[in-house]
């Protein structure tokens, strides 16, 4: 049983704990949600913002290399080959150079290759190489591929600036981490090919555009091509590497929050990628949190002391009383429970001393009364009309009869003599066979009474006989066959008596054939007999059904059923041995 303590403990769970603790972690619910909402959107806007940002700046990239077709000086060496060093035509080609070179400060370097004449120079920062002869120029990647395919450019991932030619104007501590485009370039009306211009652009011109992405709650920010490689990154270590789509889905269904926003031209299927870590996007939610938990926490210690110390002075009394209450149960009906209290303990107390008290009267009246009970019930069992005078004179009457030689009238009471003397036996314990042999007697005149086309028959097994049973007990069974239920010169009237034995009890059934009663009927003769308070009706029924009780008590039984509208049927199980 459960104390009135611990119930206060588990109130306060129930009613202020579990509700505080469940509001914060819904609180948290929303606040993570909310953040996470607002910093998506935002995120996704920055993305927008960054990739129209991207594709503006690569267009200019992409579409400067036209700008020389709008030179005649570099278009006339593309077409005709590098003129001699010194003359008016080289010097007009290199001031263009420079000037082309000059428009684009982000440009590391430039590397012109003249297919006529395969021959290639580089400009490094205005400064222009002696040219250096390529016979074998579109044959290496990824001239081949340009050379080959429809496309006018391409473009690398990043990668350290080289000096393509090994040329002397570029320092060796050059190692700027640059973008190469390869442009083809060809005669607009002829569609000759005529070289390629390659451009080294400084990542520090786009980086900007993509590192703006980045944040200090470990943000990380990439810009990655149609091949999936890094063309960004603020790791240098991953530039040019590839990250797969399954790298990012592998992300994504972790701690990391992933978005992409795809590029349009002149960048189609690249690709801004940008991940948040959820453990720091979610750090400001976490941390309020927790403090409202350590609260929680703190107020829940603080409860349980003031809960413990209020139900340790409130219970007390609550105790004292249950004690008394177990003593009471115990059998100590002597228990005082006299107090000064004026609360409602108190008075619960001072009722309870007047219940006990009126208790212990009406125990002592009650076990008074059912000794009574009991003794008034053996004599009534046992208060028969003494047959001892009604024997004597039966003797003789017989006797006059065998005198007189009326045989059949002398074994009629030699019958009638038996019962007498076996009603002399009345509330004892009898064998199942004299109660048997007592029947017969009474059928012999019921014989002579109807005829002999009475029908009773016997099934007892031979180890039921001899078991011992009240005196008395089936005879009134009989007895209200032929009183209730035998009709003369009816086939459908039987009287079945059967006796069996079965694991520790003896089961006696007394089935009577003919007029049946109502289901009604055997219901209300049912709450007769196992009622208490007697009635008339049913009392013969009701006197074997208390018989049973007095002698073994609730182990056995007695049941009334009907016989499916043929009669009704009597069984009773008695205990062996008892």
């Amino acid at each position: 049983m459960r104390s009135f303590q611990v119930r206060l403990l588990l109130l306060l769970v129930i009613f202020i704990i579990l509700p505080y603790f469940l509001s914060v972690f819904i609180i948290y619910g929303n606040t993570k949600s909310s953040i996470e909402n607002k910093e998506l959107e935002k995120s996704r806007e920055e993305l927008r913002e960054a990739g129209n940002d991207l594709e503006q700046h690569f267009e200019k990239m992409i579409t400067l290399p036209y700008s020389v077709y709008n030179m005649p000086d570099i278009l006339q060496v593309f077409d005709e080959g590098l003129p001699k060093e010194n003359s008016s035509n080289f010097l007009s080609f290199e001031k263009s150079i420079e000037t082309f070179s000059a428009t684009r400060p982000e440009l590391v370097q430039l590397r012109f290759y003249f297919h006529k004449e395969k021959e290639s120079l580089i400009v490094y920062k205005s400064n222009l190489s002696a040219p250096k002869t390529q016979s074998n120029y579109v044959k290496h990647p990824p001239f081949k591929q340009l050379y080959q395919s429809e496309q006018d450019y391409v473009i690398e991932e990043p990668h350290k600036a080289k000096n393509y030619d090994n040329v002397p104007i570029i320092p060796k501590t050059e190692d700027s981490m640059v973008v190469t485009m390869h442009h083809k370039i060809k005669n607009i009306l002829s569609e000759e090919f005529l070289g390629f211009l390659t451009m080294d652009i400084d990542i520090t011109s786009y980086s900007p555009l993509v590192k703006q992405l980045e944040g200090d709650d470990g943000t990380s920010v990439f810009l990655l091509n149609e091949d999936y490689k890094v063309m960004y990154s603020s790791d240098s270590k991953q530039m040019g590497q590839m990250i797969s789509k399954k790298e990012l889905t592998a992300l994504s269904e972790s701690t990391e929050l992933v978005l992409t926003e795809s590029l349009q031209a002149p960048l189609n299927n690249w690709r801004v990628v940008k991940i948040i870590s959820k453990d720091a996007l979610f750090q400001d939610a976490k941390k309020a949190a927790y403090t409202n938990v350590v609260l929680g926490l703190g107020v829940v210690v603080l409860g349980v002391i003031m809960v413990f110390l209020i139900s340790r002075i409130v219970t007390k009394p609550i105790r004292v009383l249950s004690d008394k209450v177990r003593s009471i149960e115990g059998g100590n009906m002597d228990v005082m429970l006299t107090t000064s209290r004026k609360d409602e303990i108190g008075h619960l107390e001072n009722h309870m001393q007047e219940m006990l008290h009126r208790i212990n009267n009406h125990i002592d009246r009650e076990y008074k009364l059912e000794i009574e009970v009991k003794k008034s019930q053996l004599r009534a069992l046992k208060s028969q009309v003494n047959p001892h005078f009604l024997f004597n004179a039966l003797q003789s009457i017989g006797a006059v009869a065998l005198d007189s030689g009326a045989k059949g009238v002398y074994g009629l009471i030699i019958s009638l003599s038996k019962m007498m003397r076996y009603s002399l036996q009345a509330d004892q314990l009898v064998t199942v066979d004299k109660e048997l042999d007592y029947i017969h007697s009474y059928l012999v005149l019921q014989k002579e009474r109807f005829g002999e086309e009475v029908d009773v028959q016997f099934s007892v097994d031979k180890e039921v006989e001899n078991e011992l049973i009240p005196s008395m007990l089936l005879q009134p069974l009989v007895e209200n066959y032929f009183k209730h239920s035998y009709e003369k010169h009816s086939d459908e009237s039987r009287l079945e008596i059967i006796g069996e034995k079965e694991r520790g009890v003896i089961k006696l059934a007394v089935k009577s054939y003919g007029p049946t009663l109502q289901e009604a009927e055997l219901n209300s003769l049912r709450q007769t007999i196992y009622n208490r308070s007697a009635t008339q009706k049913g009392i013969g029924l009701k006197n074997i059904y208390d018989r049973l009780l007095l002698h073994f008590g609730h182990e056995a039984a007695f049941h009334i059923d009907s016989l499916e509208g043929k009669g009704f049927e009597v069984m009773m199980t008695i205990p062996i041995n008892k």
